[in-house]
């Protein structure tokens, strides 16, 4: 190993000494400086070198803390607002063009060439306006293996000349080649993996990212790229396992992408929230004009169900990058969730208007719909998923709570049935599980036990290695009688995913909690859910936009069973005051009849009668067969 590295320093001597440094004056650039990355022209011949050495030089530019640089998807908004194709090359001439759209100042354009057995190098920074220049660097590399290093040097040479101290370049200069990936092949499909991501989506970048790790299995940067992917998938488990193999590369990022493998790593691998934020937070510190630091802290405080904090950050980081779909995303996500509903359309009206085009938009969309009473505004959004891949399913599953909430088990049965089939058709498995553990759970808190218990089992059949579709089974197992089973799954559970804030402080609990319930033990369950505060209004399984508040739902049958009719009133009533985090969630339609339950504890008939007939008039043409239905008719027949 140690001759290696011996090898390995002599060659960057030697690379190093083929670079030409220009005698001239630095030009230090202020903090109000944008800098647009354009294209680094091929003129070998050689395909491997388009788009990839300018994926690399944003890498190695990307490591100063004190340049604020245009991203990729800055870029893609602005050659769509000039009505150019996303591919298009960001060349010398056009590159004017896009600063003016996008608010630029300098833009770093380069070419790489073939030169006797080796290659030749060259950076330009120019003015955007004036086309004067600002700095230049150049250099060779003595084969193709060099270049991608050679590259880096010329990157850090030009931080120099744009005026960085000295200090910051020493800690924040990774070689190039470590910071992406000695493999020009490797760093090739990452770059068209990236592009894939911000033309297409998720769907169409998984291939290529893996194509990437393929031919460098130690490329940071396209493990963690693949995880972030599989998590906008809900592949969970698969996301999970990609930034942990990236975490575990150190040696082989920058600063700046540590600090966000880290954050993925604490939040999609061992999902402790508090080390996840306080890193996103670090990150904020060292970076705080990087938009996904911002962006992605917004997201992490949906799982704790803080939505305004979540709206804070999506805000900043849409100011930051006005272009990135997943901001607007997460802002209209936080104010559906605050049911500051106008400003959620205004804010995808203004991703729309961008040309920017999401399926988690678009199931945004359908929620206000809901909410809104706006059934036309529901169909046209189905409409719009039909034969999407990642989205249909998605739909298909909103479309299946919409009829479940208004008691059309049968349909929505039938529509959770579809959801999955079409998440497995498109390889998309820990989602089909979750949609058939969705369903699952609907069916047992209906009371409908076989059906329930059959869902369960199906989970574990599609995913059993999903920690949220497991989670689902678990508790669907407990609430429907199998409490011994259950009992042994959870702690299995447990012991796998012991930094895990969701499971350990609202999952355990909520389902020791119903086990409690079954056992006719409510004071038990009420301790237990005591914990569960905190992340009451979260987003517990998978990235889901919005939650069922299932805790909230247990707390009030809980209270019920204890005979406290106050309490389990107010616990029900949350559910009706969060009708943006609810959604159109089984829990919502629900609380109704539970306030008519805790009425009537209370001696409250009057009121009673009437939360009764408003859970009926909201069921008026349910299914007659529906379990809780015939009980709650029941009930309301012998209230006088």
């Amino acid at each position: 190993m140690r001759a290696k590295l011996a090898i390995a320093g002599l060659l960057l001597v030697f690379v190093a000494a083929g670079f030409f440094w220009y005698s001239q004056r630095s030009t230090r650039l202020s903090g109000t400086d944008i800098i647009l990355i354009a294209n680094v022209s091929n003129a070998t011949g050689d395909p491997v070198f388009d788009g990839s050495l300018q994926e690399a030089l944003a890498i190695s530019l990307a490591q100063s803390p004190s340049l604020n640089l245009l991203s990729a998807e800055k870029v893609a908004e602005g050659l769509r607002s000039l009505g150019r194709p996303l591919e298009t090359a960001v060349t010398r001439e056009l590159a004017p063009q896009l600063c003016q759209r996008l608010g630029a100042t300098v833009f770093v354009t380069g070419s790489i060439s073939k030169d006797g057995g080796g290659y030749a190098l060259r950076l330009d920074a120019m003015r955007c306006s004036g086309d004067d220049a600002v700095a230049h660097s150049s250099g060779d590399a003595a084969g193709k293996g060099e270049v991608l290093h050679a590259l880096g040097i010329a990157a850090t040479d030009l931080r120099a000349k744009f005026g960085e101290d000295p200090t910051s370049l020493q800690k924040f200069d990774l070689p190039l080649d470590r910071a992406a990936s000695s493999s020009l092949d490797a760093l090739k499909a990452f770059s068209d993996g990236r592009r894939l991501a911000r033309e297409k989506g998720a769907m169409d970048a998984v291939p290529a990212l893996k194509k990437a790790i393929e031919a460098d299995s130690r490329f940071a940067l396209a493990h963690s790229n693949l995880a972030v992917a599989y998590y906008n998938l809900n592949q969970n488990a698969l996301a999970a396992d990609h930034i942990r193999q990236a975490f575990e590369l150190a040696d082989r990022q920058t600063v700046r992408d540590r600090l966000h493998i880290t954050t993925l790593y604490y939040d999609l691998a061992t999902g402790d929230v508090q080390k996840a934020i306080a890193s996103y937070k670090e990150w904020v510190r060292l970076y705080p004009r990087d938009d996904i630091a911002k962006g992605n802290l917004s997201s992490e405080y949906f799982l704790i169900g803080d939505y305004d904090q979540a709206a804070t950050f999506a805000q900043q980081a849409l100011r930051l990058d006005p272009g990135s779909a997943a901001w607007y995303e997460n802002l209209a996500t936080a104010y559906i969730a605050l049911q500051r509903l106008e400003e959620a359309q205004d804010i995808l009206n203004q991703a729309f208007s961008r040309k920017l085009e999401d399926p988690s938009m678009h199931a945004d969309l359908y929620a206000l719909a809901f909410l809104r009473g706006e059934p036309a505004g529901m169909e046209r959004e189905v409409a719009w998923a039909s034969g999407k891949a990642g989205g249909e399913d998605n739909m298909l599953a909103l479309q299946a709570d919409t009829e479940a909430y208004a008691g059309h088990v049968r349909k929505a049965r039938e529509l959770s049935r579809r959801a999955v089939e079409v998440a497995q058709n498109s390889q998309l498995i820990e989602p089909a599980a979750i949609w058939e553990g969705i369903g699952a759970l609907r069916e047992a808190v209906y009371g409908n036990v076989e059906e329930a218990r059959k869902g369960a089992e199906k989970v574990l059949e599609i995913s059993p290695n999903s920690r949220d579709a497991q989670i689902l089974a678990i508790f669907v197992l407990t609430r429907v009688g199998e409490v011994r089973r259950a009992k042994t799954m959870l702690d299995d559970l447990a012991a796998a995913n012991v930094s895990n804030s969701v499971v350990q402080s609202a999952w355990l609990p909520t389902i020791r909690a119903q086990a409690e319930m079954f056992g006719q033990k409510p004071a038990q369950a009420l301790e237990l859910l005591d914990v569960v505060r905190p992340y009451e209004r979260g987003q517990l399984v998978g990235n889901l936009s919005y939650s069922c508040m299932i805790p909230v739902y247990l707390r009030a049958e809980a209270y019920l069973g204890a005979k406290r009719g106050p309490q389990a009133f107010a616990e029900f009533q949350k559910l009706l005051d969060s009708r943006g985090v609810v959604g159109n969630c089984w829990s919502g339609a629900l609380a109704h009849l539970g306030q008519a339950r805790a009425q009537v504890l209370s001696g409250s008939t009057r009121a009673a009668r009437a939360s009764y007939q408003e859970f009926f008039a909201l069921w008026k043409d349910a299914d007659s067969d529906i379990p809780i239905l015939k009980s709650a008719r029941a009930e309301f027949a012998k209230l006088k």
